[in-house]
């Protein structure tokens, strides 16, 4: 598979409403036109849903090549890690780029975990069965869960958040695509067309659960504040986009993806059982966890609090993007660089 997520193609440099072959070069076909038989030219002219099939193939080569998308959810989170450090390489005004890269790779590091969870559960949840007694009905009910249940909700939990994952690679890198090659104007002028390819690319997720290419006024609101360069205000915009018009429809609506979260951050808050928590921490660096308070970003250590609540997930995601900016334009740029430059080497957390 190629290392460069970012392709040229000789379409890029033809004008929408341009013939994309030369005329000598075109096709003819007979015809009739008014009752006469008459050849016709066959030209080919580029418009807004050729250049959305482009970057749209181009997503698709990354990370499903062949046409079928990379079956292990890890090596396809690591393949979706490199491109989003790619983008940001190639344009720093795409920050959202960069701070996906380490979103994503947190994504990665709960899959990782996720498979250790069944085998370090089973004797502690046995044991915690025999105080029971002394707890409140809240937490009882959720210590009594099977071991076999805490294991498989977890499992459960992280392929909903690789299919997020792959959702929002799919939906988001090819709008920057289309706007490095095309710019603003063209991208007020075309994204209502977007959907028009629906039919001919890859969506895994059922179209009436959440369509493919719809025009959300945050998607035009980020690359404006892009195009004017307000980025830390695009970054957040996108960040609305991304969080509310598809995660939450996709995975956080869920009923099973709550209850894996509630039991989850159940299992953080309290500690029991040891180890099978997954931290909701998003590292800025390519470490899993830091202990650095200013490459780490924690979500609120209670049992009470729902990552599946959109509004408590944007705090959340809010301060990660206020943060990595904050380290972005002061001296802890380098260290943000190298971190990056970690992920991008091969797409995995350290």
């Amino acid at each position: 598979m190629s290392e460069k997520v970012i392709t040229k193609h000789q379409q890029d440099a033809v004008a929408l409403g341009r013939n994309t072959v030369p005329v000598p070069e075109c096709g003819i076909h007979a015809t009739t036109i008014k009752g006469q038989s008459c050849k016709a030219l066959d030209v080919p002219i580029l418009g807004c849903t050729g250049v959305w099939l482009r970057v749209q193939k181009e997503a698709e080569a990354w990370i499903a090549p062949g046409g079928k998308l990379i079956e292990d959810n890890l090596a396809r989170n690591r393949r979706i890690n490199q491109a989003y450090t790619q983008l940001w390489k190639e344009d720093k005004r795409f920050q959202w780029a960069g701070l996906a890269a380490f979103a994503s790779k947190q994504v990665g590091c709960g899959l990782l975990h996720a498979a250790d969870n069944i085998k370090k559960s089973r004797a502690e949840v046995q044991e915690a069965m025999q105080r029971v007694g002394s707890m409140s009905n809240a937490d009882a009910a959720a210590v009594s869960m099977t071991p076999s249940t805490i294991g498989s909700g977890s499992a459960y939990m992280y392929r909903q958040l690789a299919l997020g994952n792959t959702l929002l690679f799919l939906d988001i890198y090819p709008l920057h695509r289309f706007y490095m090659l095309r710019g603003i104007k063209q991208l007020e002028t075309c994204l209502e067309s977007r959907q028009a390819i629906k039919d001919q690319i890859i969506w895994p997720v059922d179209s009436k659960k959440i369509s493919f290419g719809v025009a959300h006024a945050e998607i035009l609101e980020s690359f404006r504040f892009i195009d004017v360069g307000r980025i830390a205000d695009s970054v957040k915009k996108m960040a609305l986009h991304e969080q509310v018009n598809i995660l939450q429809t996709a995975i956080y609506n869920d009923l099973s993806m709550q209850a894996a979260l509630r039991a989850n951050q159940f299992s953080w808050a309290t500690g029991f059982p040891t180890g099978v928590a997954a931290e909701i921490q998003l590292t800025l660096s390519s470490e899993c966890r830091t202990l650095s308070s200013s490459q780490g970003i924690w979500f609120p250590k209670d049992k009470r609090a729902k990552l599946y609540d959109k509004d408590q997930r944007m705090k959340f995601v809010n301060q990660a993007a206020d943060q990595f900016n904050i380290l972005l334009n002061s001296s802890g740029k380098t260290v943000i660089e190298a971190s990056i430059d970690d992920i991008a080497s091969s797409g995995a957390a350290r």
